[in-house]
């Protein structure tokens, strides 16, 4: 499908699609020659998920806007069309071996008979034969007029992406301000079609979270005594996403009620998703390098886990931000990918760097003959592997969609593409809180002074550690040596 961008001119308007679904323009300047355009997901009545207020079945494009020229001083033209995206290849005209589409309709273009091309200083739109003609309004202006106003309704009779241009195809119009604002209404609400359901989404993800919290905190609270420290790390990676998903929701339920999203939901919800997506990886990370298990501490490793993370986190956090700010469809395939690859990049190195110290770990615990911690790191490789699997598949078809510009024709399960990755983050963690869930036999699990640190340590420059694990065996009660699967007394039994 063809992309808008072409010769003439195009402009995207200066509030994003995804901000607010009533458009305001405050004396927002046209000059001639450029083609200001938006685009929204919307839902024929009979095709709409849901019906109810404020929409009520109604899906529309309301247009009042007032256009006032800074120069009156010749006759003008401003054209409004609002049309789906199938008929986006019908606005425009591509030239043999031209890169870009022309939009208005020159002399040159006149004389080859152009189809749609029948008046000079008009768009171009050929004519289709089929139902789903392009909606059309001009608005004209006389000698020494300045000012014109348009007042229309748009009924949307077909599901899909539907845009709206102002063009000011015709020079003697001159500089052209608008004034006013155009709605946009699905039979649901103000949502638009590409994000509503994220709303029923957030909602189930939230209670979810509550559920795993709720489940979670009663464990700790009955077996806070035998609590380990990385339990309190996936306490709070639960905590935040239980923020993350409540925050989205009501942020949603409040875009649909009233049209427009605040800055505060926003911002809430983008750091509260980028701290959640950059914790759970190090919680994944340090679990896979045996913290708490084979080893005491991280050692000099830790500020190399900690400098990932705050890399990951700007990153996340900057295609995060673009994402909610404006649409991912209207940024062009290079910019998209700029923002898309560097996350992809270090997602890979945190599974390449998980996998390498899970196997390191696993060859730890054999070689000690601990098969309690053997079984439940295996358990957990496999959960790791099947996650990794999922999201190569993944991201090859999410990269094959955006790079064939398909998105138009997807625009109503493009929210899949995030909503993945919150349902793998979510089941990840339940089987990380699963297997490392409270109970009384928790001190198994936990390190001890079992044998000297093996040489792995020393590839991580962990100087010191024999030091600290002999300070920390000296200090530790006998029922924190209960490593030995066999014992049933509990006592310090050392393999």
């Amino acid at each position: 499908m063809a992309r808008l961008p072409g010769r003439c001119l195009l402009v995207l308007s200066s509030l994003p699609v995804v901000t607010s679904n009533i458009y305001l323009y405050q004396n927002q300047p046209l000059d001639p020659d450029v083609i200001q355009y938006r685009r929204v997901g919307m839902y024929a009545f009979e095709d709409s998920p849901s019906v109810g207020p404020p929409g009520n079945g109604n899906s529309q494009v309301k247009i009042d806007v007032t256009l006032t020229r800074v120069s009156a001083q010749y006759s003008g033209l401003i054209q409004v069309l609002v049309f789906h995206s199938d008929n986006l290849d019908y606005v425009g005209y591509l030239e043999p071996g031209a890169q870009q589409k022309t939009y208005c309709c020159t002399v040159p273009l006149r004389k080859q008979n152009v189809p749609g091309c029948t008046s000079i200083g008009h768009m171009i739109v050929a004519p289709k034969r089929s139902s789903g003609e392009v909606w059309q309004q001009d608005v004209t202006f006389d000698v020494n007029q300045t000012s014109s106003p348009l007042l229309a309704d748009y009924k949307v009779e077909e599901s899909g992406v539907h845009y709206l241009l102002f063009s000011s195809c015709d020079p003697s119009t001159g500089t052209v301000l608008i004034d006013g604002s155009t709605l946009w209404m699905n039979p649901y609400g103000f949502l638009p079609g590409e994000l509503f359901h994220f709303m029923p989404f957030y909602g189930v993800m939230s209670l979810l979270y509550l559920s795993l919290g709720v489940l979670w905190f009663i464990l700790c609270a009955r077996y806070w005594r035998e609590l380990l420290r990385l339990q309190n790390c996936i306490s709070g990676v639960i905590a935040l996403g239980m923020v993350e998903t409540a925050t989205w929701y009501f942020d949603y339920v409040s875009f649909n009620t009233s049209g427009t999203r605040g800055l505060g939901p926003i911002i809430i919800g983008v750091f509260a998703s980028t701290v959640k997506k950059t914790v759970s990886r190090l919680l994944v990370l340090v679990v896979s390098l045996g913290y708490g298990v084979v080893r005491p501490t991280l050692g000099n490793v830790a500020k190399r886990v900690l400098l990932l993370g705050v890399v990951y986190f700007i990153f996340s956090m900057i295609l995060d931000t673009v994402s909610n700010i404006s649409p991912i469809t209207d940024i062009s395939v290079p910019l998209r990918l700029l923002f898309i690859l560097p996350v992809a990049f270090l997602d890979a190195t945190f599974y390449w760097w998980i996998f390498s110290g899970l196997s390191r770990t696993l060859s730890q615990l054999t070689s000690r003959k601990q098969s309690a911690k053997l079984t439940l790191y295996r358990r957990f490789s496999s959960v790791l592997i099947l996650s990794i699997v999922l999201s190569a598949l993944w991201v090859t078809w999410q990269m094959a969609v955006i790079i064939t510009n398909s998105l138009d024709d997807r625009w109503d399960s493009l929210w899949i593409f995030d909503a993945f990755w919150h349902v793998l983050y979510a089941g990840i963690l339940m089987a990380i809180a699963f297997l490392w869930s409270p109970n009384k036999n928790n001190l198994q699990y936990a390190y001890a002074d079992e044998l000297l640190q093996d040489d792995d340590d020393e590839e991580d420059g962990e100087d010191g550690e024999e030091e600290e694990s002999a300070t920390l065996a000296k200090d530790a009660p006998n029922t924190s040596f209960s490593i030995d699967d066999e014992a049933d007394d509990g006592a310090g039994k050392r393999d």
